[in-house]
């Protein structure tokens, strides 16, 4: 009867490991909302406000290109939804996010809209 025990004691410690563990798996699955402005990336984008050739920001639901930060109409309206943007993302979009030259568009947009 010992070793009945011992392996019952046993089998339901391994069980109650397999329902934690699957627990926090299912947890880790859901997206952590961030909600706020990601100060350190931001400040990055604000450094180079005086020479930036171009803005972007939320025009509608998507994001635009815009010649200055005080633009009222967009030079051009992307394809890519607000919604569809990382909240982080949306978050400094929606600030307006200071774009140095061509180069650095293109590559935000790339990474914006994947």
């Amino acid at each position: 009867m010992n070793g009945a025990r011992w392996k019952m004691a046993l089998l339901m410690c391994l069980t109650a490991a397999a329902l934690f563990m699957g627990a926090e798996a299912y947890r880790s699955l859901r997206p952590v909302e961030q909600s706020e402005l990601p100060e350190e990336l931001y400040a990055r984008y604000l450094a180079q406000a005086d020479t930036a050739e171009h803005y972007l920001k939320g025009s509608g639901a998507y994001v635009a290109v815009y010649a200055d930060a005080h633009g009222r109409e967009p030079v051009t309206v992307t394809g890519i939804e607000l919604d569809g943007l990382r909240s982080a993302d949306r978050a400094m979009v929606e600030e307006g996010i200071p774009v140095a030259d061509r180069k650095e568009l293109l590559l935000l947009l790339e990474d914006l809209g994947s």
